[in-house]
């Protein structure tokens, strides 16, 4: 009897890219960013990418590769998690207007930057048409997406830290926004101003302190170095932040910014525990336009960002790149919009002061 040799794995010409991403230890994406030469650099992870290639004897198949210059109708969103506020709102303004271009989002969520690179190349993978990428707060994804733009697949960045020359980004105006909040306290007799900022881990932020800083000397408003505080965006800091400042009955701020809504809340719990009313005493200012900040009783008056602006521009430039029309980046940033409510001026009785704006 005829014995039949047996063909091992490597050998074989059918070896599929998901079996060369696994010895590479990469995604299937990275695999084919590399071999078809759209990855630039020419580092350990490329080289693992070529090995495996060359020991699967595989090869990158140019009719399946084709298949990438079609139309999908698809654009990805990258988003930092389900219950992130900004993200949930920008998303309620992406969708209408990529619709009413007959276009389809699908979302990707990653908590970490690790994961939020999986989720653009898995989006990739996928075909999609163009990416919009909202980073967590404090990412550096800039490597990466300059490395996954192309003509056929535009990325545009939406806020968090600008680092890539390559890349479109989107975002708020810092230094407007924090204008907009100075004028809106010292208009109401605010005159000592705290200021609990996020981590000066993007533009936006890094700006609206350098503003805060600069205002001071044309308001003429009062601040202490320790009433400007850095830190995580959350309800906890907000409360231990405020009540460590209100500590010195004789020297306090009679008005507090914050850089999110969930600070707010925060601080207004901790002054409402330290028996200090709102606006009488102390006037708040959040940033975001969260349901909570309408929600909580007094309501607090927030910063609302430009979702809608933002929504628009980073559609137009896909769309722009696409159409090989638009090659130098652009970086554009919206002011936002005061929504006034009760935190920082008493409702009047029978009159419709306290409205919202929009």
């Amino acid at each position: 009897m005829k014995s039949r040799a047996r063909t091992s794995r490597s050998d074989s010409p059918n070896n599929s890219i998901t079996e060369v991403a696994a010895l590479a230890e990469v995604s299937t994406a990275t695999v084919s960013r590399v071999l078809s030469g759209r990855r630039n650099k020419d580092d350990d992870i490329a080289r693992r990418v070529r090995d495996a290639a060359e020991k699967l004897h595989y090869s990158a198949n140019s009719a399946a590769s084709s298949l990438r210059s079609d139309i999908t109708n698809t654009l990805g969103v990258v988003i930092p998690s389900p219950i992130d506020a900004f993200s949930a709102q920008l998303l309620s303004k992406l969708e209408p207007k990529a619709r009413e271009d007959g276009k389809y989002i699908l979302a990707s969520m990653g908590e970490t930057a690790k994961e939020q690179g999986e989720c653009i190349d898995s989006l990739i993978a996928r075909g999609v048409d163009g990416l919009i990428v909202i980073p967590i707060p404090g990412a550096d994804l800039s490597e990466i997406i300059a490395d996954s733009a192309t003509d056929k697949i535009p990325i545009v960045q939406i806020s968090g830290r600008n680092t890539s020359s390559k890349v479109n980004w989107v975002g708020i105006d810092g230094v407007s926004s924090m204008r907009e909040a100075i004028t809106h306290i010292t208009d109401h007799n605010g005159t000592s101003i705290m200021f609990m900022s996020a981590g000066l881990d993007n533009d936006a932020t890094a700006d609206a302190f350098v503003a805060f800083q600069n205002s001071s000397q044309i308001t003429g408003y009062l601040h202490e170095p320790e009433w400007t505080t850095f830190g995580e965006c959350t309800i906890q800091r907000g409360y231990n932040d405020t009540l460590k400042a209100f500590e010195d009955a004789e020297d306090r701020p009679n008005a507090i910014i914050c850089s999110s809504d969930d600070i707010a809340v925060g601080s207004m719990m901790a002054l409402q525990q330290l028996g200090i009313a709102v606006p009488n005493e102390v006037k708040i200012i959040g940033f975001g336009d969260s349901q909570l900040a309408a929600a909580y009783h007094p309501s607090i008056t927030t910063l609302r960002p430009p979702y809608e602006s933002m929504a628009e521009e980073a559609l137009r430039l896909i769309k722009l790149k696409r159409s090989g029309r638009h090659h130098l980046p652009s970086h554009t940033a919206f002011p936002p919009q005061v929504i006034r409510r009760e935190s920082t001026s008493s409702p009047r009785i029978g009159t419709s002061d306290m409205a919202d704006p929009r």
